[in-house]
């Protein structure tokens, strides 16, 4: 009797200090990210930027396993390869590369010939696992490298950087995070694929949709960019996708048993872990502003 009330309570203080730990890093995270946004273009290209490469490195980290630092050469192309979509992009954003028929081809071509590389590297090293190896290169360049991109085309109109739209969604997809996993903690009971990612729960779910749309209207006023309706719809979006993005990450991690993508953010995992929603309802989101609003 004795020892279970002791372990009950040493697996309450690991709780208690495990939300502790998850609270500060998730202050100091915010508040970086915050500065990076709210400090103008150039902050925001940076601090994007590093997330972006961070969440890249992880990715390649764990899906490529004990051949991840052997094969050094190749995985420097394939990094190269997954942050110039963003780059690139947010020169075109920024009008220091204009957008003609021929920058964008140039940018192909150079894009294509990278990933010819990649195969030639391929030959000369010892793997007998390539063409697995290879797609999981081309995956996160696409997955990852194409999100950020898309990215940048709703952090800038006309060269001019929307502090209002990134911001806003940013909150969004981490309130949406923060809610689902303190009331999934609390109130869950259901779980919502028990298959994928037997913690989370429709509890959780569901309270995360009602607080986030909550939300919605506060990120209405201080960001009146769009109207309330508006970020109804993208908190919607946010909410869907985003969900999904969490189950796809959780599948990928679940394939290889993996809890998290790092340990780069104590209590949080890595930057994968955190940005896997974002990166998901990223191009949702620029889909409904550019075709649905005409943006």
């Amino acid at each position: 009797m004795k020892t279970s009330i002791i372990e009950k309570n040493l697996e309450q203080t690991k709780s208690k200090n495990n939300i502790a730990t998850r609270v500060w890093t998730a202050t100091i995270f915010v508040a970086i990210m915050l500065i990076g946004m709210l400090g103008g273009k150039y902050t925001y290209i940076v601090s994007f930027g590093l997330v972006n490469a961070l969440c890249l490195w992880e990715f390649y980290s764990f899906v490529l396993g004990k051949d991840y630092k052997k094969y050094w050469l190749r995985n420097l192309l394939a990094m190269v390869l997954g942050m110039t979509p963003y780059i690139y992009s947010g020169l075109i954003q920024m009008h220091y590369i204009p957008m003609t028929l021929s920058s964008i081809l140039l940018a192909l071509f150079v894009f294509n010939l990278s990933i010819f590389l990649l195969f030639v590297i391929e030959l000369f090293n010892t793997s007998e696992q390539a063409l697995s190896y290879l797609s999981f290169l081309i995956l996160g360049v696409v997955y990852i490298g194409g999100a950020f991109a898309i990215l940048n085309s709703i952090a800038f109109k006309e060269g001019i950087y929307q502090l209002d739209i990134v911001t806003g969604v940013v909150l969004l997809v981490w309130t949406n995070d923060t809610a689902a996993y303190f009331v999934g903690s609390r109130l869950g009971k259901t779980p919502l694929f028990p298959r994928i990612s037997p913690k989370k729960t429709w509890e959780g779910s569901i309270g995360a949709a009602i607080i986030t749309l909550l939300i919605a209207f506060p990120v209405s006023l201080v960001f009146p960019t769009f109207s309330f309706p508006v970020w109804l719809i993208i908190t919607l979006i946010i909410f869907t996708a985003g969900g999904i993005g969490d189950l796809v990450e959780s599948m990928f991690k679940r394939s290889i048993q993996l809890k998290d993508s790092s340990s780069l953010l104590p209590g949080h995992g890595g930057f994968l872990d955190r940005f896997d929603a974002f990166i998901f309802a990223v191009p949702f989101v620029a889909a409904f502003l550019f075709f649905g609003l005409g943006w």
